[in-house]
């Protein structure tokens, strides 16, 4: 009986911190996606810079509906670019991580 109360609190302990953990980093998606995809499209040159342009096709036309929405006075405007912020943003590090390590081991 004594186990069974322990281990229960050890694992609502752990799914407590593990939600805080995606809900800060699915919150901190969309300002780093504002920041990352014109820092890519800036460092980056040639199909590198292609790659990272490419979130926009989905950024953009989400961004225009958010801003339909807020001016409706939608209570739930910015949901559509708050669930496509973390992909966006993941994909943009990955480009950028590829691109670094790519360019490491060319010798640039």
């Amino acid at each position: 009986m004594r186990l069974a109360e322990s281990t229960r609190s050890w694992v609502t302990v752990l799914t407590d911190a593990m939600m805080f953990v995606i809900g800060s980093v699915a919150m901190l998606a969309a300002p780093a996606y504002f920041i990352l995809q014109p820092w890519a499209v800036s460092k980056l040159t040639g199909g590198w810079r292609k790659a990272a342009l490419l979130p926009l096709i989905p950024a953009f036309p989400l961004v225009l509906w958010c801003a339909y929405a807020l001016a409706d006075q939608s209570n739930l405007w910015p949901v559509p670019f708050l669930l496509f912020a973390p992909f966006g943003t993941f994909y943009l590090a990955i480009l950028l991580v590829a691109a670094q390590m790519r360019a490491l081991r060319n010798g640039n």
